[in-house]
């Protein structure tokens, strides 16, 4: 099958005819005479598009190479039959994005393995940005911006790119150690006096055509360099993006600039000095605000009980207030926070309270459509609904049971 793609990645319609058809797993695939269509490889992923047969539209949604051929895999369940003619198209920007993604990859490559000897040893060209991974264990961020500035540079210089195929036995030794067993012909994909580098993806007819390169940050992946980047396009439109949000930070801040960032830091400041002061008064206010809960209390046997629900609550002011009303050992808590359908609950009790609150959760959960967990003295959770009387009266009817059985048990011995 002539693998079009190849000879002229620029060529983004065209008209095949149908020589085989595969159906597997529901799905449906066809192979064609020749194609302009990129199957999935060598770190590229596939094109996408469609082929009109008959009139009728089918959408690619994926194209793979296989030991038949390149097999175009189509949406829906029907597909055009062996021997029809078909149109090809080739959706033009995700293809040219990729040229500029995996060409740029070529670039940023060669200028690490050239410049500083960090050789590629893996490529992923994903949907938002690319990666390399280098052997080396750490790049420093200023050689990461010379090395973004030496891409550029080739990338505005506008060289030409070559491809060219060659036999195995034609290229360097050094080359050959790389190619797979039983591979005889080689496609380089050059840029004179900077790169050669096997590679059957697609690719610029010059290194303008990449657009502007960036390096957006490294992570240490089992002991080598990742290094993610992006180019053309994606390039641009990530400059609006951070452009966008640099402008809404600098409203929010009222300066630009230095005097933004400035600003920024006094902010960081005084805020870690707030969140100081604030985690030294949180107990004074779990305190007042258990204080307030002994209004709405009920004994029950030798038990002080309160049901009550913090709208604004989260889980931990939830804790700091149960914990402060269980200071008193023969007190029960079971407090609520949030609003429908996201409560989260605390059940908790002092040491004088007789109950289990892991066996008084259990029979509680199905009337708040909630679950939870935790020990005798503590429990929490999430709920869907919170008819609060109706808890009240659970709660409190569960604990004076479990008091009466304990009575009775303590009878009977």
């Amino acid at each position: 099958m002539p693998e079009i793609y190849k000879q002229d990645p620029y060529l983004l319609q065209y008209r095949s005819q149908v020589i085989g058809c595969i159906c597997e797993n529901g799905k449906n695939g066809i192979l064609t005479a020749d194609t302009i269509f990129y199957p999935e490889g060598g770190g590229q992923p596939a094109d996408r598009g469609t082929l009109v047969c008959a009139r009728r539209s089918y959408e690619v949604i994926h194209v793979e190479e296989r030991a038949e051929g390149i097999v175009h895999w189509l949406a829906g369940t029907d597909r055009p039959k062996i021997g029809d003619s078909i149109l090809m198209t080739v959706d033009a920007e995700r293809r040219r994005d990729h040229m500029q993604q995996h060409h740029g990859q070529h670039i940023l490559s060669a200028v690490l393995e050239n410049n500083y000897g960090w050789e590629t040893v893996g490529f992923h060209l994903g949907e938002a940005t690319s990666t390399i991974d280098l052997n080396t264990n750490e790049i420093p961020a200023e050689i990461l911006q010379q090395v973004e500035e030496e891409v550029n540079g080739i990338v505005m210089a506008n060289l030409p790119v070559k491809v060219e195929v060659y036999r195995r036995e034609e290229l360097p030794e050094a080359m050959i150690k790389k190619l797979p067993q039983g591979q005889e012909e080689v496609r380089l994909v050059i840029i004179p006096d900077i790169d050669e580098n096997p590679c059957c993806g697609t690719h610029p007819r010059r290194t303008g055509e990449v657009g502007p390169v960036k390096i957006l940050k490294t992570e240490k992946v089992r002991g080598n360099v990742r290094l993610h980047f992006i180019c053309g396009s994606r390039t641009i439109q990530w400059m609006w993006q951070t452009a966008a949000t640099l402008n809404s930070l600098e409203q929010a801040i009222g300066a630009s600039g230095q005097e933004a960032l400035s600003r920024l830091a006094k902010r960081e400041r005084e805020l870690k000095i707030l969140q100081k002061e604030r985690k030294e008064l949180l107990p004074l206010k779990y305190s007042y605000e258990a204080q307030k809960l002994e209004g709405n209390a009920a004994m029950v046997g030798k038990s002080t009980v309160v049901v009550q629900h913090f709208k604004e609550a989260d889980m931990s002011m939830l804790r700091g207030i149960a914990a402060a009303w269980c200071e008193k050992p023969e007190r029960l808590a079971v407090l609520a926070g949030g609003q429908a359908p996201n409560y989260e609950l605390v059940m908790a009790r002092g040491q004088a309270v007789p109950l289990d609150l892991n066996k008084l959760a259990k029979q509680i959960w199905p009337l708040l459509q909630g679950k939870g967990g935790g020990t005798p003295q503590l429990v929490q959770g999430k709920a869907t609904v919170l008819p609060l009387a109706e808890l009240r009266m659970l709660v409190e009817k569960l604990l004076l049971d479990n008091v009466s059985n304990k009575l009775n048990s303590s009878k009977s011995g």
